[in-house]
């Protein structure tokens, strides 16, 4: 019995929207001297932050004088940082779209920071983003190459913003 799953196939599952308008700054860079373990977005100060999707406020308030909302989703928590006030609390449920800060800051520019992770794992951002819960489409095996029966190989169409 599966307990658990991959970054892999829960993004084929889970849609996460972006969180503000803007375009992706700064990409996931998971190195274990420092890297960048989530995306940023480019936007304007003090835009509206918004919920990737629906779940529960595991964390609302400032840690090393950082803003950020963390919410648990079940199988994934994304988290949300460099705000410039957070307007939920812990506890509290949000809907997918809902206003849960405004940006703030980050290393001298305005923006968001998205990171997602499945316990302590971090998982890249971008392969859960997209624009309708309706994006995946099933691909022919390559030239020469055949799947088992029962498999089916999937990939998202559109790209993330």
């Amino acid at each position: 019995m599966m307990t658990s799953l991959s970054g892999t196939v829960l993004s084929l599952i889970l849609c996460l929207s972006p969180p503000v308008d803007g375009p992706v700054s700064s990409r996931f860079v998971p190195t274990w001297d420092g890297g960048h373990w989530g995306i940023d977005f480019e936007t304007p100060w003090a835009s509206p932050v918004r919920a990737t999707g629906s779940g529960e406020v595991t964390f609302a308030g400032s840690v090393a004088g950082m803003r950020s909302v963390t919410i648990d989703h079940g199988s994934i928590r994304t988290s949300l940082s460099y705000l410039s006030a957070v307007l939920v609390s812990s506890g509290e449920w949000v809907a997918r779209g809902q206003v849960v800060g405004f940006s703030g800051l980050a290393h001298g520019a305005p923006a968001v920071h998205l990171s997602v992770r499945e316990g302590y794992r971090y998982l890249d951002p971008q392969a859960f983003l997209c624009r309708s819960l309706y994006q995946v489409r099933l691909l022919p095996p390559p030239f020469g190459a055949t799947y088992p029966a029962g498999s089916v190989r999937m990939r998202r169409t559109g790209s993330p913003r």
